[in-house]
This record gives structure tokens, sequence and C-alpha cells, in this order.
């Protein structure tokens, strides 16, 4: 698929590997002065965070199955800094969000909410969960990576030596935060990916 931002809407293409071809008719969704991040999968849809220009934020849904696309309000953010939000599995078939604390500084912490049905108003509902902790010393800035495989990935710089980055990753199940390798002043910015397709 290919996420297309046009004047006022965003264009969904859809290349069908059955059929060998882009799908005739694309999916819109009016979205003036909007524009989206990167994609996450979660049950069955794909997950989007848009900013419109009036700085709210809201997650731009896409059920795959139905090829339909719905909104969910994001919580207030947890800083005056624009945020980076991963969309994760939940359990009973509902969304997570994780995003880093700034609410203060030196915050070594992932907040976690679980999206749930909309309330009597038809507002949007997270719960907030207990917050997540992470490996001390380290500066957390735009650092989460990707979502495969049941694990989150982030990076970190070490606050006593800014020219390497750290890897950790998250357990989604567990919630566990683990180190996971080292690189030199770079940060990975390929798509996560996990498992090999069955016929290999």
């Amino acid at each position: 698929m290919c996420l297309v931002r046009c004047t006022a809407k965003l264009v969904l293409f859809v290349f069908s590997s059955c059929a060998g071809r882009w799908l005739a008719d694309p999916v819109t969704f009016d979205a003036f002065g909007c524009g989206a991040s990167r994609r996450y999968y979660a049950h069955g849809c794909f997950c989007w965070q848009v900013c419109y220009e009036d700085d709210a934020e809201m997650l731009l849904v896409l059920d795959a199955r139905r090829m339909e696309f719905s909104v969910v309000d994001l919580p207030p953010p947890p800083g005056p800094d624009m945020r980076q939000v991963a969309t994760v599995e939940a359990g009973e078939g509902r969304l997570g969000m994780l995003t880093i604390d700034r609410s203060k500084r030196g915050a070594h912490r992932l907040l976690y909410a679980v999206h749930s049905s909309k309330d009597g108003n038809g507002a949007n509902q997270w719960q907030s969960k207990p917050a997540i902790p992470l490996p001390e010393n380290y500066r957390y800035c735009i650092c989460i990576r990707g979502v495969a495989g049941g694990y989150l990935l982030l990076t970190g710089r070490p606050e006593n030596n800014r020219a390497i980055v750290d890897y950790f990753s998250l357990d989604l199940q567990t919630l566990q935060a683990e180190w996971f390798c080292q690189t030199g002043d770079y940060v990975i910015i390929d798509d996560l990916y996990a498992d090999l397709p069955p016929t290999l």
C-alpha cells in the first residue's frame, strides 16, 4: 500500500498480490492540512499518527478487512513538544499506544495507554496503564524505531558518550525493556520486519 498526501485528501493505493496489480479504486480520507507519520499494524488495522495544522493529534485507522478509514482522538501529550507514538496490539482486540514521557527533564519511562470503546458522548477513551521504566543514563529523543514480532525497538544515546547509539527491545507481553545491540553514531531507519513468509 502507498499513502499519498494530496491538497485536501489522503489517498491510499493498494496493490493486490493475488491479482498482481494496483486496485482500481483508491481509498480516500478528507484530511486538509495534516501529515501522517510512520505506519503501524495492529489487530488487522493500519494506523498512522496524524497532526493537523491546529496541533490536534489523532490516529488514522484503516481497517484492512473492510478497507475503511476511521479516526481515533489521541489523549493530550505528556509535554509541550510533539510526541512520537507507537501503536501496538493490546489485549481483547484493542489498540495500545506507547510514547516517551517528556513531561519532565530526565524522565526515563514510556507512557502506555489502551484504547477502549467510545463513551456515551461518542468520545474516544484511553485508559492509562502503569508507566514502563527505561534504562537510565540515556537520552531518548526520537527513539521509537518500530514494532515487529511482539517487540518495540527504541534507541537511546548514553549521556556520557553521544557518539554511539544503543538499541533496546520492549517485550509487548511482559512490558520489560532489555538492551539489544549497539551501533556507531547512526540510527537504523528502515522498517522492522519479523518472521519469514510460510513458504520460506
